[in-house]
């Protein structure tokens, strides 16, 4: 695979050998559990195992968001980070900052790499050009401009 090629995160979690679940899909979750998440666009995606690896996500949000969502959750496996749990009231998953941080980065770095953002430069493509090419939003092209300082076009 080259740096420019797309890399849709259900490719990387079928290597991984996750399961991905919606909240309704989760084996033994309570029902009033799968109504608050189905209901709440307050979260994007949780590991709720790790042996078997299993996540789940937000059925509600957009595609690109899905993408960028998905390859968050891989991140976490891939930096080996310990579960930090769930909250036990609203089943929305806690978090560490520091891990989350790392995680938004890698998974950016895999959604678009730099050489890819680089590449998507040099043929000229705008922002959202390179936003649809590597099934993105508009809003992470700009965070790995940002982040890799590889000014974008936005039009």
């Amino acid at each position: 695979m080259r740096s420019f090629e797309p890399l849709p995160a259900d490719i990387v979690a079928t290597k991984l050998g996750a399961t991905l679940f919606t909240p309704d899909q989760v084996p033994n979750l309570e029902p009033e559990q799968i109504v608050v998440l189905l209901a709440s666009d307050e979260w994007s995606g949780a590991i709720i195992s790790d042996r078997p690896l299993w996540i789940v996500y937000n059925p509600h949000h957009a595609a690109t968001r899905y993408e960028s969502n998905l390859m968050h959750e891989i991140a976490h496996v891939l930096l080996a980070h310990k579960p930090v749990g769930f909250d036990p009231v609203t089943g929305r998953p806690k978090r560490k900052q520091n891990n989350e941080d790392e995680t938004t980065y890698l998974g950016g770095c895999f959604q678009i790499p730099k050489r890819g953002l680089l590449w998507a430069t040099q043929q000229k493509m705008l922002l959202p050009q390179i936003a649809v090419h590597f099934g993105a939003s508009e809003a992470m092209v700009q965070f790995r401009s940002n982040v890799t300082n590889v000014p974008v076009k936005c039009l």
